[in-house]
């Protein structure tokens, strides 16, 4: 410690003794008794303490003695749940679709054919037949076309309701083979062929094979459990319609402070596609929700609104997330209606000492930063959004969701409108979860003194929890716990949520998660710091004390006028639990591919980029599903096949692709979809326009699309029975890697072959 006395002596500006004094208080000697350290560069590591100070409250000192505090509680997690009876939550809303799990067949090994292979292979039996069952019955009217044979005809007669075009070589990555995109036949049913086209689709599906040799299972809803589906459906259908009168009422706040390096991904998460077929990324995929949201309302409430689009970001994630949204025009979203937010960044630990993580370089010192977590959102939120301005023009609801989760949009309707009729100031958007998956535990906590009705307790915790409390994670019978699991979409209702933000200033519970490098548990894997999580504000509901800026006696005050109600003070906190089936609400992207093999093999959702794409597809063909369900309509799909990426094995169902712009909640796809509908698996459904669609057989590519820019225009009406076939899009393996580590592609591990597709434009 001379050393630094010595330094003191040689400083003669005050305010720099008095944050070396800060230093030494705060125990602090690795730094301070660096060789390095000297008159110039002490003023370095000033600097970098006075930046931090302004963003966290209380500075230095207490951040180390909090962060002391929070090690000392890090080594038994457990103790903090030691007083309370742990239960499932009372306020929960389930709706449970009988929807099979296609991961929960576990035991996936490498003898599964890629059944998506670039290779050529003959035609089996079925296929022959279908082939020639084809040119012989369905040459109806001339609305034939294939390349291949070089002929291309349209009878100038047919009334059609569409323009039919063929996408040839259109932004195509590669071809298989050959250098032409090729249409085999494709077929139309006019009105004149009505009975003819049933009878023929009711021999197709005849000769579909009985039985699929891959290793999954299959997705259809067996015949005893449809009564089942049609009520489920019927209140989906009743929280959703609840939840479309307040359309114009929800702001919607984006936690984006991520970017994608477990991933192997140099750039910010929002960048990654939801789909090479659409080629979206995550934050275009959010904005053309928002902006056909404000379409319906202005088509079916007549007004004009700019929905408020809230993103927080990081400084990692800022310059380069305004770079890419000023370069897009915003999405078709204006600038004015989107609020940029970035989260703080705090000082890190290199042991459970407390002692500042740093790097010495150049003969100055950087102090290591990361950020403070997703919990800062709410104290953001207090400092640079108006709420009540918002309260103000009628806005009720706001909507946080993760930046990868591009299923989240798909089920807001049914999930505000449990938070609608149950009057809830907070409600949970959960799914069922296998023990041992990395996803947060939802619960109810009850102690002598106070219930808190839902919280969010980590997985890495839960666990020991249970196990201190002699109880087990008890399974259902599709092996789901009987705690839902945490997606973070998380609804609030403004008014109450803006009154405990001002009593709080929105400063949620801490937090620190070492990763120890060794069984000592003194050394860290990597630099820790204290964080905090967005939905741990739901202690802010249930915590009395709640009011930062009371002096002791108002508070003891306001404690004896507490206890006299407890049982109103309870009532007047809502706090529930929406639970739908994880694959119409939540998959997110989380893990590089040598992690998601990994947690395939234990029969764990994987949560990577190829997963997350997969059921978005299989979210879409699951909403089909339901709506040919309650429409007492056919929806076949076969079994869906494990393909191989790079090792990790995953199903990838039909690659369909509902846009907002057809349908974002059920009811209108109910509205949309009368028919009976096949879609043959590896066959691509792109859906970009309002259309209403009857009977549908499709095996290859078909994109629906309004090339007409015009506001209020009608559907694209197809034909009554409408037969497709063609060689379609593939995804094939990315055998080949290109040196640019931030390529959608290469993260993938795969890529699309557009070979053919049928274009159904207006």
């Amino acid at each position: 410690m001379g050393k630094i006395y010595e330094l003191i002596k040689k400083i003669d500006n005050p305010d720099a003794k008095k944050y070396i004094e800060y230093l030494i208080k705060a125990d602090q000697a690795d730094l301070i008794n660096h060789e390095g350290l000297n008159e110039e560069n002490i003023f370095d590591i000033i600097k970098q303490i006075k930046e931090f100070e302004n963003e966290y409250p209380g500075g230095l000192i207490k951040y180390v003695e909090k962060a002391k505090m929070l090690f000392k509680k890090s080594q038994n997690e457990t103790d903090q749940y030691a007083n309370y009876i742990i239960d499932h939550p009372d306020n929960i809303v389930k709706i449970k679709f009988h929807l099979k799990d296609l991961l929960s067949q576990g035991n996936v090994d490498n003898k599964v054919p890629d059944i998506y292979s670039p290779k050529k292979y003959e035609l089996n039996n079925y296929e022959k037949n279908i082939k020639d069952f084809e040119l012989s019955h369905f040459n109806n009217n001339g609305h034939v076309a294939d390349i291949k044979n070089k002929f291309k005809y349209l009878d100038k007669n047919a009334t059609l309701p569409i323009n039919i075009s063929l996408l040839e070589n259109n932004k195509i990555s590669d071809t298989i083979n050959e250098k032409k995109c090729i249409l085999n036949t494709t077929f139309d049913f006019d009105g004149n062929n009505i009975k003819k086209g049933k009878k023929h689709y009711k021999e197709f599906k005849e000769m579909e094979p009985k039985k699929c040799k891959t290793q999954c299972k299959n997705n259809e809803i067996e015949e005893d459990n449809i009564e089942s589906n049609i009520s489920s459906i019927e209140k989906y259908l009743y929280y959703e319609k609840i939840g479309l009168e307040y359309i114009d009422k929800v702001c919607f706040i984006l936690l984006a402070g991520g970017l994608g390096e477990r991933l192997n991904y140099n750039d910010i998460k929002l960048k990654l596609l939801t789909s090479i077929i659409s080629e979206k990324s995550y934050i275009e995929y959010y904005c053309n929700y928002l902006k056909s949201f404000q379409d319906f309302i202005k088509k079916n409430k007549n007004k004009e609104i700019d929905i408020p689009f809230i993103i927080m970001l990081s400084d990692d994630t800022y310059e380069s997330a305004i770079n890419f949204l000023e370069e897009n025009n915003y999405f078709s979203l204006k600038k004015k209606q989107i609020y940029l937010l970035k989260q703080r960044n705090v000082l890190c630990f290199k042991n459970n000492k407390s002692h500042l993580d740093y790097t010495y370089k150049n003969n100055t010192f950087y102090l290591s930063k990361k950020p403070h977590g997703h919990g800062d959102i709410h104290t953001l939120i207090k400092k640079h959004i108006q709420l009540d301005d918002f309260i103000q023009k009628g806005y009720k609801y706001l909507y946080f969701f993760q930046d990868t989760n591009a299923l989240a949009m798909k089920v807001l309707f049914a999930f505000l409108g449990v938070s609608i009729e149950k009057q809830l100031h907070m409600n949970f958007l959960a799914i069922s979860r296998k023990p041992g998956e990395e996803i947060g535990t939802i619960c109810k906590l009850t102690n002598s003194e106070k219930t808190i009705d839902v919280v969010n307790i980590e997985y890495n915790i839960f666990e020991s929890v249970l196990k201190n409390l002699s109880k087990k994670d008890v399974v259902d019978n599709d092996g789901c716990s009987l705690y839902s699991g945490n997606t973070n979409s998380l609804i609030f209702e403004i008014r109450k949520y803006n009154e405990i933000l001002k009593k709080t200033n929105g400063i949620v519970p801490e937090y620190i998660n070492p990763k120890y490098s060794d069984d000592t548990k003194q050394n860290f894997v990597s630099p820790a710091r204290i964080e905090c999580m967005m939905q741990d504000f739901v202690y802010l509901y249930f915590t009395k004390n709640s009011n930062q800026t009371e002096g002791k006696e108002e508070i003891q005050e306001k404690n004896r006028d507490e206890k006299k109600n407890k049982n109103e003070y309870e009532y007047s906190n809502k706090v529930g639990v929406t639970e739908l089936s994880r694959i119409l609400c939540f998959s997110a992207v989380k893990n590089n591919r040598i992690i998601a093999k990994k947690k395939i093999q234990k029969n764990i959702h994987p949560e990577c980029i190829y997963s997350a794409e997969a059921d978005l597809y299989y979210s879409n063909c699951a909403f089909i599903e339901l709506a040919c369900t309650y429409n007492k309509k056919k929806n076949n799909l076969e079994k869906m096949g494990i393909q191989f990426m790079n090792g990790t094995p995953y199903i990838m169902p039909p690659k369909v692709l509902i846009e907002p712009q057809f349908a974002f909640t059920l009811t209108q796809l109910i509205n949309k979809i009368k028919g009976n509908i096949t879609i043959k698996n590896n066959s691509t459904l792109w859906i970009k326009s309002d259309a209403i669609i009857p009977n549908l057989y499709l095996d290859g590519a078909l994109i629906i699309e309004n090339t007409n820019k015009e506001p209020n225009n009608s559907p694209i009406i197809l034909e009554e029975n409408l037969f497709i076939k063609n060689q379609g899009f593939q995804i094939v393996e990315q055998l080949e890697k290109s040196k640019n580590i931030s390529d959608n592609s290469d993260i993938r591990d795969y890529k699309l072959v557009k070979r053919a597709a049928l274009v159904i434009s207006s």
